[in-house]
């Protein structure tokens, strides 16, 4: 590894053949996160960008998060009311396309995010149940509300109150 704190940012960086798919910001459509609070040592992948390590008729996810020292994010970002089993199975890809440029050899905490400006009552059931894998563990798709902080899918929930 060169640069870092033992992290993925420049493992991934490196891995990245055509630059033009790193971005600063995740956003689309009006809707987006604050990478405020994230930590400094970050990676973002736009997966629609020219560049991008997905091909165009993949499914994917809009956005990967990376951050030092082993932190991914998957990111689909809805400006209306999100399909929550299609936005489970792009997040799903976003997740594979992220194991495919990480080093194997570290453990790695993935953070499947759906961002979103609202989620009815029966979406938010869906929600709960949405799980994507991710070296062998299933991981709960949080959402984040559009313009809050990215952060907030990092952050840990009581179980019983969901508060943090």
């Amino acid at each position: 590894m060169n640069g870092g704190v033992n992290g993925v940012v420049d493992v991934v960086r490196q891995r990245i053949s055509d630059g033009r798919c790193l971005v600063d910001d995740v956003g689309k459509g009006g809707c987006g996160v604050s990478l405020t609070g994230a930590p400094p040592a970050r990676a973002v992948v736009d997966l629609d960008a020219p560049g991008a390590p997905l091909g165009p008729a993949r499914v994917r996810c809009d956005y990967l998060f990376f951050a030092d020292p082993n932190l991914v994010a998957p990111i689909e970002i809805k400006d209306s009311e999100p399909d929550v089993v299609r936005a489970a199975r792009q997040l799903q890809a976003g997740a594979d396309a992220a194991d495919d440029l990480l080093p194997r050899d570290r453990e790695i905490v993935c953070r499947p995010v759906l961002v979103s400006r609202s989620l009815r009552r029966r979406k938010q059931i869906d929600l709960r149940q949405a799980v994507v894998r991710f070296r062998g563990r299933g991981e709960r798709v949080r959402r984040v509300v559009c313009g809050d902080p990215l952060t907030e899918a990092f952050e840990v929930r009581s179980p019983t109150t969901g508060r943090r």
